[in-house]
């Protein structure tokens, strides 16, 4: 996964992305920066390391899934119904679940 720094993109013409790929590669896989490569002021590519390609295709991969939306989706209304354990509560149901198996 991803490292959870910032993620920058910045805008490079192709003439200076060919003339400097070999750091555009560096940046993009250590410091995760994107690139996004224009030619005559268009936009034609980007460039980025491949733990976010992995990343991308990753969320396509869950996006496409019917049953993982379908979870999303029932998650979204119990928080929107208020249907949700705060950290705090669920801390407190766990220790005591704990002490109950103790018991045992």
């Amino acid at each position: 996964m991803a490292n959870q720094q910032e993620i920058v993109t910045k805008v490079v013409s192709a003439y200076k992305a060919r003339q400097n790929f070999g750091r555009l590669l560096e940046e993009a896989r250590f410091k995760n920066t994107r690139f996004l490569i224009q030619r005559s002021g268009r936009p034609m590519a980007m460039l980025l390391g491949i733990e976010e390609w992995e990343n991308i295709l990753e969320t396509l991969a869950e996006l496409a899934d019917p049953e993982y939306l379908a979870s999303i989706q029932e998650a979204r209304r119990e928080i929107e119904l208020g249907q949700v354990v705060g950290l705090e509560e669920l801390q407190a149901e766990v220790e005591k679940a704990r002490h109950e198996a103790e018991a045992i």
